[in-house]
């Protein structure tokens, strides 16, 4: 009589997917996107449109007056309608349909909270992921956790990875599950707008009953009672009698209209046919017992879901302590290693830090366990920032105090020159030379005693040119030329016994690296050109050992010229502030120390062959007057002042050994100060790699602490399915106490949150301060490049300035001096000019392997020992040449 029969073999087949039907979706990373305001919102359902004007039905639209009639009646007429067509299923159909729609409502319930955890796994992943992948990718950066990273680094992107596979997989799970379940609700939903499109019953008055007199305004029936004069197009039963029967019309008519409808008699469309009282007795009780039937196996069958999920209630409730026990496990291992890095920052300090409580087993220590985690993070952030202070301020000391050495230094140099000067300024008195008083002591002492050297030595220069015209005016003189070829023979002694001693040292060095079992010395080797010890005495020889000689006092203008830069360098690097350039204050002290030594050796050597030159030159005066005199008493004299001289070249070889002391001294001074550095720097490595290390600690214990953090969201489940359980045990006496126990952990969860929140934002707030450090330490190597640079192009211009001033006094020295005679000895001035030009390709070819000799003594490195040892022969020589005279 339903209809039900005859859909009754369309089953659940009718309008579902055939399951080996072909389905193209959306990939996984669009679903994960689409599903992300949901995992954010916790899966929470749009709230029910709600209005107020319709009191009786306020879950409405707000656009709808149900209190309008009109409104109703169209509405009505359209459902009815839409609904013709509907599938109506039987019972048995809707209660599997029902028990699908359950079965799917909770797995769909579980892929929400599934995803939602993984969700935030995989944002702790990308976290970590950040935390381990450089922020500058436009430039290559050394970290400064060196290679030590890399695999850290790939297991967290690898992790990453993983992480979004999984949110994907879930994500696609999710959605072909909300398809699926949309599917049986929409068959439900049909069958019960065809149920009750089906069974509404149309109102007694019809529209061929109307009255004459109230015809329907363009055949449209003109009040909501038109929706009841038609039948619907099921024909089904309009059986209307006084038990059964409602009239809907009461539901829009007026208050005081009610009483007279309900006493206005009612009449059938259909008359009912008599019936037996007791077969109508017999149907009813029929009806009776299977309605008894059916809810009896409804009871049994709740009654086994109640049971099932008590079971399935207990076991997840076992679960959740098995997993808060868990927990409570491994805060206590965190505990205890973050203690470890604590003691570690500060062991003297942080000795007698609290140990963390044990592990109980049954969650009563989880307040206690999070609290002390609180707490050991801040005391190691404090430690960790307390560490660095020191470290900086340990810098800045030892900068410090190389900055007050350096100036110590300075002064020192500036005092030893200031004593040479004088010495310089008493022989040029003593020699009758005019020459201007030395500067002022300024605050730029140094240049200026340098310039007084340098226009002392153009003075000796033009005293030597002078000096040279006046000794070629007496060569016409044969016993004067006798006694000046006798000195500059003795001179020529001098320099071939320095040059002897000098082979003669080499030669005791080779033989002590060959006894060692060590190679030749490579400088020793190129440096080792063949000399002539038996080489008779010339003019041309003698010319060009005093040219070799002076070569040693024009170093002296470059080295002034780099100490002045190294000064200014020095300066500008006291004046800046901050860590970034203490290693570059650093290195710059050491290398000035080594330039002020070098400029003190090369001081030394300059005015000792100045002072030998001074004196030549004096001599040679000294017989100029005694050849035009032609005096006996005067050479006498001449001879007595010679001898004063080299007393005086002895006391000043005096001088020079005790500054070679002073200098070896000093050489070792430096090597003790750059172990100190090195040491120093080896401590602070140290430190930064410890900082490293705890870093890394701190990193795997947030980890740990977001992956217990997510384990324990995944335990205690989402909002509605605690609902649910609150709902489910609330026959049983455990309600109460799962619930505190749920609002407890509720409210310690949102607090491991926060915490987490606020680890994450100062770990990567301490990531972001270690790449601007990263970036500070990067520009103080690039400026340390460029000053090694600067420096290289300083020595290029150095070497270009000593072999042009080389080429300008062999000019100068080798010029043939105009003789008063005429003509007489053009021809051995000819044969002087042929040896001169000689002398000269000779000494340009001894230059150039000077200047490669320095290049090789001037190495990246600053090989100081190399500058020393050459400076120690050098002055050898001078010695050995002043002990002989």
């Amino acid at each position: 009589m339903n209809g039900a029969a005859t859909r009754r073999g369309n089953a659940l087949g009718q309008g579902r997917q055939p399951p080996g039907s072909v389905h193209i979706g959306p990939n996984g990373k669009a679903l994960v996107e689409g599903y992300r305001k949901d995992v954010l919102s916790g899966f929470e359902t749009d709230k029910p449109r709600y209005n107020p004007l319709n009191t009786e039905r306020p879950e409405s639209s707000p656009l709808v007056d149900l209190k309008d009639p009109i409104q109703v009646h169209l509405l009505t007429e359209t459902a009815l309608s839409d609904s013709k067509g509907y599938e109506i299923l039987s019972q048995e159909e809707v209660d599997e349909i029902k028990k699908q729609i359950q079965s799917l409502t909770m797995r769909i319930e579980q892929a929400r909270t599934n995803l939602a955890i993984q969700s935030k796994y995989r944002d702790a992943a990308i976290s970590m992921a950040k935390l381990y992948s450089p922020s500058k990718p436009e430039g290559k950066r050394r970290s400064l956790l060196g290679n030590r990273m890399s695999d850290s680094a790939k297991e967290a992107e690898m992790e990453k990875q993983a992480s979004e596979r999984r949110c994907e997989e879930l994500a696609t799970e999710l959605f072909t599950l909300e398809k699926r379940l949309m599917e049986p609700q929409r068959q439900l939903l049909q069958h019960t707008a065809g149920i009750l499109q089906m069974t509404h019953r149309a109102s007694a008055k019809k529209s061929g009953q109307l009255a004459a007199g109230q015809p329907m305004p363009n055949g449209i029936p003109g009040s909501p009672e038109s929706l009841y004069t038609y039948t619907n197009a099921r024909n089904s039963l309009e059986v209307s009698n006084d038990d059964v029967d409602f009239d809907d019309r009461s539901l829009y008519l007026p208050l005081e209209k009610m009483n007279g409808q309900a006493s206005r008699p009612r009449k059938n469309t259909i008359e009912i046919p008599v019936k037996s009282p007791i077969r109508e007795q017999t149907n009813q009780l029929r009806e009776e017992m299977e309605r008894l039937k059916e809810e009896n196996a409804r009871l049994k069958a709740a009654e086994q879901r109640a049971g099932a999920e008590a079971e399935a209630l207990r076991n997840q409730n076992t679960g959740q302590e098995d997993i808060i026990s868990e927990t409570e496990k491994r805060l206590a291992v965190l505990n205890n290693r973050l203690r470890e890095v604590i003691i570690a920052f500060n062991p003297a300090k942080n000795a007698g830090f609290s140990n963390p409580m044990g592990a109980a087993g049954s969650g009563e220590t989880l307040d206690s366990q999070l609290e002390y985690l609180e707490n050991a993070l801040v005391t190691a952030n404090k430690e960790q920032g307390s560490l660095a202070a020191g470290i900086s301020k340990d810098i800045e000391t030892a900068a410090q105090t190389a900055a007050q050495a350096a100036e110590r230094e300075l002064a020192q140099a500036e005092g030893r020159v200031e004593g040479l000067i004088g010495q310089l300024q008493d022989l040029f008195s003593q020699s009758n030379i005019g020459v201007q008083l030395p500067p002022e002591p300024t605050e730029d002492t140094l240049s200026g005693q340098l310039d007084y050297v340098e226009n002392a030595l153009r003075s000796v220069g033009l005293e030597l040119e002078r000096t040279t015209e006046l000794s070629s005016s007496a060569i016409a003189t044969k016993q004067n030329s006798e006694q000046v070829e006798a000195v500059l023979a003795g001179l020529w002694d001098i320099i071939q016994t320095g040059l002897a001693e000098a082979q003669e040292q080499k030669a005791t060095r080779r033989k002590m690296r060959a006894e060692k079992g060590l190679e030749p010395d490579e400088e020793d080797i190129e440096m080792d050109e063949p000399i002539d010890l038996s080489e008779p005495y010339s003019l041309q020889g003698f010319s060009a050992k005093v040219q070799w000689l002076f070569t040693q006092a024009t170093n002296l203008k470059e080295q002034k010229g780099v100490l002045q830069r190294q000064i200014k360098q020095q300066r500008e690097l006291n004046n800046k502030s901050g860590s970034e350039k203490d290693q570059e204050l650093k290195m710059k002290m050491d290398e000035l120390a080594k330039l002020q030594v070098l400029l003190e050796a090369s001081k030394r050597a300059a005015l000792d062959s100045e002072e030998r030159l001074a004196q030549a030159l004096s001599d040679l005066d000294t017989l100029q007057r005694t050849n035009a005199a032609n005096d006996s008493a005067s050479t006498r004299a001449i001879q007595e002042q010679l001898n004063e001289r080299t007393a005086q070249l002895a006391a000043l070889e005096a001088s020079y050994q005790e500054a070679q002391m002073s200098f070896q001294s000093t050489q070792e001074q430096i090597t003790d100060a750059e172990a100190a550095a090195a040491a120093l720097q080896k401590n602070v490595e140290d430190r930064d790699d410890e900082i490293d290390r705890m870093n890394m600690m701190v990193i795997e214990l947030k980890t740990e602490v977001a992956i217990a953090k997510a384990e324990l969201d995944g335990a205690y489940g989402s909002r509605k399915q605690r609902a649910a359980e609150a709902a489910a045990l609330s026959k049983s006496s455990e309600t109460a106490e799962l619930t505190a126990q749920v609002a407890k952990l509720k409210e310690e969860l949102a607090s491991t949150l926060r915490e987490f929140e606020e680890m994450t934002k100062e770990s990567v707030a301490a990531e972001r301060e270690r790449l601007e450090l990263e970036g500070k330490l990067d520009d103080a190597m690039a400026a340390q490049a460029r000053l090694e640079a600067e420096m290289n192009g300083v020595r290029a211009r150095l070497e270009a300035e000593i072999g042009r001033l080389q080429e300008q006094l062999d000019a100068e020295r080798l010029k043939v001096p105009p003789s008063p005679a005429g003509g007489m000895g053009a021809g051995p001035r000819a044969g002087a000019s042929m040896l001169s030009e000689q002398f000269r390709a000779t000494m340009k070819e001894e230059r150039k392997k000077f200047q490669e000799e320095l290049r090789v003594i001037f190495v990246p490195h600053h090989d100081c020992a190399g500058v020393a040892m050459l400076i120690i022969v050098i002055s050898s020589g001078g010695t050995s040449q002043t002990q002989t005279t």
